[in-house]
């Protein structure tokens, strides 16, 4: 059944900048510190959440899917040369420079970098690559660029198309474990649809009253608190338990992802203002703007970081091991490559990303 409600002609939305700059930087501390709680993949999750809430958005309003009104190939060609111009260069100058560091894996894997199928690697590998193991999301964004419009012509808007999609997703990871392997499922896919569904669905239904009601702080807290709760009571469990939980925490946190993003896209009133006006601080809306090249370029710095400490601090110099530990301990990494990494962000921007996103403009959707 078709819902009833049409979705809203996309707008800036300023908020959404402040969204990303935390969960990138969610993923990067995750990485950054070993936490043993799973910081990083709430950010992940969010952004796979808004990926498909975004995506989805550009393809039915720009008609971009097949089905639409005539023209809708000669649009569907504009969407992907303005995803790669957004995309691929920056990307491809962080491969550079991480082939320069130079990175094992680069040099002895690199079409599957070149081309966007570095999560199958992952997963044929079964292990990640030194500096390069975050660029398995990049391949299934870059997939999922491909396939996405053409499934939305399939399934129209229909709400229930979408929660079996998202159901899919799950019985795709629970089915594929049991017959091959549940060791680096997460990196395939069809493994990811139920983010990408659930941004679908929040595409859909944004406006609706029950959606606008849950669309409050106190429910988004709720949901991550559920989230953690489930993740803490199998870890405490028992190892057994673990691989449900790998199985079932995306689409748990993709619940929790559509209520962060119900709430940040919400409209605003005089309630709900000053509760998401954080998101609006000047910091956070410069790191938002720049949070792709947070992102290219996280990873990398650390094996930089390394190398480095342990050529100034060699085996043979006194309490050289100790000093080794003390500067890659979480603290010292965190002051010393943050001011790095936001440096490397901004010029990604100044003189790639903001440049390419001008010409990115001049390619105009044409009208149906």
């Amino acid at each position: 059944m078709t819902h009833s409600s049409t979705a809203s002609p996309l707008l800036y939305r300023p908020t959404l900048n402040g969204l990303r700059a935390i969960a990138v930087w969610l993923v990067v501390l995750g990485h950054w510190t070993r936490l043993p709680f799973p910081v990083g993949e709430m950010g992940r999750i969010t952004f796979f959440v808004l990926s498909g809430y975004l995506i989805s958005g550009i393809v039915w309003k720009q008609q971009v899917h097949p089905g639409a009104p005539a023209g809708w190939g000669r649009r569907l060609r504009t969407f992907y040369v303005r995803r790669v111009l957004r995309i691929l260069p920056p990307y491809y100058l962080a491969l550079a420079l991480g082939a320069a560091l130079p990175l094992a894996t680069l040099h002895e894997y690199p079409g599957w970098f070149v081309l966007p199928f570095s999560n199958l690697l992952f997963y044929r590998l079964q292990h990640w690559g030194e500096g390069v193991g975050h660029y398995w999301t990049m391949a299934v964004d870059e997939q999922f660029y491909l396939v996405w419009p053409l499934l939305l012509g399939l399934l129209g808007r229909r709400v229930g198309a979408f929660v079996a999609v998202a159901v899919a997703g799950l019985l795709f990871r629970l089915v594929w474990s049991a017959w091959f392997t549940s060791g680096f499922v997460l990196v395939l896919l069809p493994a990811c649809l139920d983010m990408f569904a659930t941004g679908a669905l929040l595409r859909i239904t944004e406006h609706h009253p029950r959606v606008q009601a849950l669309a409050r702080g106190q429910w988004v807290l709720l949901a991550w608190a559920i989230w953690v709760g489930i993740w803490g009571l199998t870890h405490l469990i028992g190892p057994e338990n673990q691989a449900v939980w790998l199985l079932t925490y995306t689409s748990l946190g993709s619940v929790a992802g559509f209520l962060t993003l119900a709430w940040v896209l919400r409209a605003p009133d005089a309630e709900s203002t000053p509760r998401t006006g954080f998101l609006l601080h000047p910091a956070l809306q410069w790191v938002g703007r720049r949070s792709y090249g947070c992102y290219l370029y996280h990873l990398l710095l650390p094996v930089f970081f390394q190398r480095a400490v342990f050529r100034l601090f060699p085996a043979t110099l006194a309490n050289g091991p100790a000093l080794r530990d003390f500067w890659l301990g979480p603290l010292p990494t965190v002051l010393v490559l943050t001011p790095l990494l936001l440096a490397l962000a901004a010029a990604s921007w100044a003189w790639l990303e903001a440049p390419l996103e001008r010409w990115k403009n001049r390619f105009d959707y044409a009208k149906a």
